[in-house]
């Protein structure tokens, strides 16, 4: 008997079309992953958002300047436009201006201008790296090192651990203060003509000591006998006060009428010498603020302090000089070298390469 059933092959499928596919599919998927991270689509921290002259800004050291900026501008649009952080603030239009354009702006602005100056530091050899992927590193070994010394008992300067942007700020400020003293050496070396010339200039408005002042006082309480502030004693001391304010103003000598309405009879007497307002060290500090308006002979309006009300008469002004210029050459010198670095950086600022991925930079958010 026949057997006419006929005998079906199942197709053979080469394992090689298998890993073809597989690898095309792996290959279109991470197409897809980096078509994704280019145009920002999904990002990381330590996804480039920017270069500056061709060193990385990441995500994360631009949220960080982003995020540190956020009072600064909050102020902004609440002084200038009474805005209030409600709901849609972020992104309302002021007059034309969107607060978290703003923010953007304002911290690619600064982290660019902070780059420059890393870039330059790297340079001068004062840091290594202006990578913050390298920073991070060093605000961990920074606080492992505080959380061991703590374990051990050892004294710790300045707080126990430590915040990213705290410490961004001491480490960058640490940074500065280390490139300026480099940069006098050649790039922004001052020369002592050039001190010389601005102290003569600011000698007479900033550099003239204070004057020895030597005043007379009439002065009236308005306590009782335990200290206390009575109204009844105010409204009498202020119509004495008034009283012997009119009859110096109408001639009679002060010293006269010091007399007449001091307690007991007296005079008093101050006197504020140059070495005590330089210490900040001032008895009767109302006083002294009225009688630094007076020239010799002139009377001070009435005067109220916390007890009483006070009238005085500048009795002598003697001038006590200027601060010498071996003294005042430090403080010139660093108001100088402040001036010029912000110059020598803003010039860097104009001149640098900045690329920025503006996909990616609009998708920062502040919140």
């Amino acid at each position: 008997m026949e057997n006419n059933a006929s005998v079906r092959k199942k197709p053979v499928v080469k394992v090689h079309t298998i890993l073809l596919l597989a690898a095309m599919l792996v290959l279109s998927a991470a197409l897809t992953v980096l078509v994704a991270y280019q145009t920002g689509l999904i990002y990381g921290d330590f996804s480039e958002l920017a270069t500056v002259n061709g060193e990385p800004v990441y995500v994360r050291e631009y949220k960080m300047k982003l995020k540190s900026n956020t009072t600064q501008v909050l102020s902004y649009f609440n002084e200038n436009y009474g805005a209030e952080t409600k709901e849609n603030f972020w992104t309302n239009s002021y007059n034309g201006e969107v607060p978290v354009e703003v923010a953007r702006k304002k911290a690619l602005d600064d982290i660019v201008e902070i780059k420059v100056q890393q870039i330059l530091a790297k340079e001068k050899g004062i840091i290594e790296s202006t990578d913050y992927k390298e920073f991070l590193k060093e605000l961990e070994n920074e606080n492992r090192q505080r959380k061991d010394a703590l374990k051990s008992n050892k004294i710790v300067y300045g707080p126990d651990n430590y915040g990213e942007i705290e410490y961004f700020k001491y480490s960058f400020d640490n940074m500065v203060s280390k490139l300026k003293e480099k940069l006098m050496e050649n790039e922004l070396s001052i020369p002592e003509d050039r001190l010389e010339s601005m102290y003569v200039l600011l000698k007479e408005t900033r550099f003239r000591l204070p004057d020895n002042i030597k005043i007379l006082a009439i002065t009236i309480p308005f306590t009782d006998e335990k200290g206390i502030i009575n109204d009844d004693l105010k409204n009498k001391a202020r119509t004495k006060i008034e009283e012997a304010k009119k009859k110096i103003d109408s001639g009679e000598p002060f010293e006269k009428v010091a007399l007449e309405y001091n307690p007991k009879g007296e005079i008093f007497e101050y006197t504020f010498t140059k070495e005590k307002q330089m210490a900040k060290d001032v008895s009767y500090p109302e006083l002294l603020n009225e009688a630094l308006k007076l020239e010799p002979g002139q009377v001070s309006e009435v005067i109220e302090r916390a007890t009483d009300f006070a009238l005085i008469l500048c009795k002598e002004k003697k001038s006590s000089g200027y601060l010498l210029y071996k003294d005042a050459k430090k403080e010139l010198l660093d108001e100088l070298i402040k001036r010029d670095y912000e110059e020598y950086i803003d010039e860097l600022v104009e001149q640098a390469d900045v690329e920025v991925n503006e996909k990616l930079y609009k998708r920062m958010d502040v919140k």
